[in-house]
C-alpha cells in the first residue's frame, strides 16, 4: 500500500558516505529501519529503495530535488555502497515477510562520544530535524566500512531477526541467522567452514536470487558411515 507524500520521511543523499541522512522522520519505520550514529539516523541504499518503494520515503539530493525510482536502482545496482541488486532483492523479500535486518558486523546504534545521549533518545521523538556533519568521524567510519565489504566475496551480509514488536536498536539481541549471498556456484566445504566460524554459533543461510526469485538456502553437514 503506497503511502502519501505528507506522511513520508524525507532523506537527504550524502554521497561520502554511502548512505542517506534522515531530515525528518514519519510514523515508526525507523524503530526497525536505518542506522542511529549520536542521534542521527542514516538509511543504506537497500533501506532507501525498500521505502521508496513503499511511498515511505522522499529521496533528496544536495538541491533538495526528488530523486526518482530509477536513479535510486542505479545506486543499488551498482555495488558501489555495501548492496548488490540481488542482496536488494533478498533484504526486501525478508522485510516483506516481517523480518527485522540489518547490515552484517554494523551497530544499530552508536553514541557520538562519551558524554554524548544514548540513541534512545531518537526513540522518544515521533519526527526528527537532524544536521550532517561531514567532518564526523564516526561516519567516516562507517563510509570506510561500506567501501571496505566486497560485495562478490563469501560473507554475511545481513543479520536478520525475527519479528518483534518490542525490538530496540539498542538491544537487538542475537539475530535469528546470518545472510550471505551465494555466488554462481555453492560453496566449497573449507570455504563454508570458515565462514561459519566467524558466526559465533549464530545459523548461517544462504540466498540465490534468480530471475527475481529469492531461495533460502542452508547446508548442513552430514557424516558419512566409517568404511569397515
Amino acid at each position: 500500500m503506497l503511502r502519501s507524500r505528507n506522511v513520508a520521511s524525507r532523506a537527504r543523499w550524502v554521497e561520502e558516505a554511502g548512505a542517506a541522512e534522515v531530515l525528518d522522520s514519519k510514523g515508526k519505520l525507523w524503530l526497525t529501519t536505518g542506522v542511529t550514529r549520536g542521534g542521527k539516523l542514516d538509511y543504506n541504499v537497500e533501506e532507501i529503495g525498500f521505502l521508496a518503494e513503499r511511498g515511505a520515503l522522499i529521496f533528496l539530493d544536495d538541491e533538495g530535488g526528488t530523486i526518482g525510482m530509477e536513479e535510486i536502482y542505479g545506486k543499488i545496482a551498482g555495488g558501489k555502497y555495501g548492496c548488490s541488486w540481488d542482496a536488494f532483492q533478498a533484504y526486501k523479500h525478508l522485510k516483506l515477510l516481517g523480518y527485522i535486518i540489518g547490515r552484517y558486523g554494523v551497530p544499530w546504534t552508536m553514541k557520538h562520544n562519551p558524554t554524548c545521549e544514548t540513541t534512545d533518545s531518537l526513540e522518544s521523538m515521533p519526527d526528527t530535524n537532524q544536521s550532517f556533519d561531514r567532518a564526523d568521524g564516526v561516519r567516516s567510519g562507517i563510509a570506510k566500512l561500506l567501501k571496505e565489504m566486497h560485495i562478490d566475496g563469501l560473507h554475511p551480509s545481513f543479520e536478520v531477526y525475527l519479528p518483534n514488536s518490542k525490538f530496540r536498536k539498542s538491544s537487538p539481541g542475537a539475530p535469528c541467522f546470518f545472510l550471505s549471498m551465494l555466488r554462481d556456484k555453492p560453496p566449497s566445504r573449507d570455504e563454508l567452514e570458515t565462514i561459519e566460524s566467524k558466526c559465533g554459533g549464530i545459523p548461517l543461510k544462504f540466498c540465490q536470487v534468480d530471475n527475481g526469485r529469492v531461495s533460502l538456502l542452508s547446508f548442513d553437514k552430514v557424516l558419512l558411515p566409517s568404511l569397515p
